[in-house]
């Protein structure tokens, strides 16, 4: 039996803050992964890998459209294993920071397998038991696989081995059009394959702003997509070396490669839960504000809770947890001001509110300012898209942008919604000229432009100009 302050399951962005934080204050650590490698979902088959595949993907679109900048480029084509090499670089480039080595000179006990729960204070991990004061399960998620009759028969891709194709598909057919469906649709459509999307709603990005899943739509059908909304996957099966998908509405898809990106769901099997009295459900561990489950001294972030599933929301979860567990304050997690990307190009960003309060909220307003009037936008040739801004009295409570860079511009209308700024604040704010954050402060000008130009602040102006020296 080994005894620790803290033990860590999962070493994934959630875990190794936790675990490199508390080791660094003098805590006796173990950090268990059921992987070989630390760094979790987000490092190795997620965040990173997909990034730096949509960098490979807009360096083969500059080039095969370069005549539009008036440079010559010849007989361009994307190879698949110089593609792989890429992303395998990035990946181990960060992968230093998140090694064992780097973990065990911070001062943490790494156990490689799976853990289980014996009891409350107790896991298994292969033929050892470990106990602590505290515990953080932080265990991620996996892809999760809708029942289609036959999809469990045929060779599917998740994000899980879709980072290393042997070859460029001929014909990739996703399931999916969320964030990863989409990014995966424009990356290897600019790369040259022919690709079918495929989504249950009527729209891609569903949980978008209706406006700015239109301009990615039709973004990606520029780019070649074929984009099939409202579509339901009823059969799949294997014909030769193609997989062909039968649609409930009569048409038949065969592709060569199938990508399945319907969603994911937390990694709660197998851990033991119901040993150690853990509540949990469908959607995840069952937390509290302090990232407490059930049993106060086990704490969950990340993924495995179900809450919001980005990397930045579990690195935020962790900071909670370090601050319960460790410091014993009271912090909570605050979910109001949580930004969003899709690293589409457009990219496509979102933080508070969303524009529909304002049809119940007659106090609400909202201004739009086109990527199209945005001078840098014009400069680089990048004028599709558009930055909504969701004001309640002069306040800013919602933004949604979709053009270039804008999850970079975004984090300005973060903060001033988190700070509950007067958006008149980013008004008198200089922005550096030609920039795309400079269309924050144009956007935020539209909020003002009604009042500034009316007829009253008009006949303001003409009696102080014609009364006053």
């Amino acid at each position: 039996m080994q005894k620790y302050d803290l033990v860590i399951i999962g070493g994934g962005a959630g875990g190794l803050v936790v675990a490199s934080v508390a080791a660094q204050l003098g805590l006796n650590v173990a950090l268990v992964e059921k992987e070989k490698k630390l760094g979790g979902d987000c490092l190795h088959f997620g965040c990173v890998p997909s990034k730096a595949l949509l960098r490979t993907a807009h360096v083969a679109h500059l080039v095969n459209h370069a005549e539009q900048y008036g440079v010559n480029v010849s007989n361009p084509a994307s190879n698949i294993q110089a593609i792989n090499q890429y992303i395998s670089r990035a990946v181990e480039t960060i992968q230093v920071h998140d090694s064992h080595e780097r973990f065990k000179t911070l001062g943490c006990d790494i156990y490689t397998g799976s853990a289980k729960f014996l009891d409350a204070s107790k896991i298994q991990v292969a033929e050892t038991e470990l106990s602590a004061k505290r515990f953080l399960i932080a265990t991620g998620s996996r892809p999760w696989i809708p029942p289609v009759p036959g999809l469990e028969k045929v060779p599917f891709l998740t994000n899980e081995n879709m980072y290393s194709l042997n070859e460029l598909p001929a014909h990739l057919v996703i399931m999916g059009a969320g964030p990863v469906g989409v990014e995966m649709a424009q990356a290897y459509i600019r790369h040259g394959s022919r690709v079918t999307l495929i989504e249950l709603a009527e729209r891609v990005l569903p949980r978008a702003d209706p406006e700015m899943s239109q301009v990615l739509h039709d973004q990606l059908s520029a780019d070649g997509v074929e984009i099939l909304t409202g579509s339901i996957v009823e059969t799949v099966a294997q014909q030769g070396d193609n997989i062909m998908l039968q649609l409930q509405d009569g048409q038949l898809i065969e592709g060569d490669k199938l990508l399945v990106a319907i969603g994911r769901r937390p990694a709660v099997s197998d851990l033991g839960l119901e040993a150690a009295g853990i509540e949990y459900n469908t959607q995840g561990i069952i937390v509290n504000s302090r990232m407490q489950t059930s049993r106060r001294h086990i704490y969950a972030c990340g993924d495995v809770t179900g809450q919001m599933p980005l990397t930045h929301v579990a690195e935020q979860q962790a900071g909670v947890v370090i601050a319960n567990a460790i410091f014993h304050l009271p912090k909570k997690m605050d979910y109001r001001v949580i930004p969003s990307v899709v690293y589409t190009e457009p990219e496509c960003a979102q933080v508070g509110a969303m524009t529909d309060v304002a049809e119940d909220d007659p106090a609400v307003k909202v201004v739009k300012f086109g990527m199209d009037s945005l001078d840098r936008a014009i400069a680089d040739n990048s004028t599709r898209g558009f930055i909504k801004l969701v004001v309640r009295k002069g306040r800013l409570i919602g933004a949604h942008a979709i053009g270039q860079h804008a999850g970079e511009v975004i984090h300005e209308l973060a903060l001033a919604i988190q700070q509950n700024m007067k958006l008149s604040k980013i008004t008198t704010l200089v922005h550096a000229y030609p920039t795309y954050s400079q269309v924050n402060r144009r956007v935020a000008s539209q909020y003002y432009s009604g009042s500034l130009f009316s007829p009253a602040t008009r006949k303001l102006v003409k009696f102080i100009n014609r009364w006053l020296p």
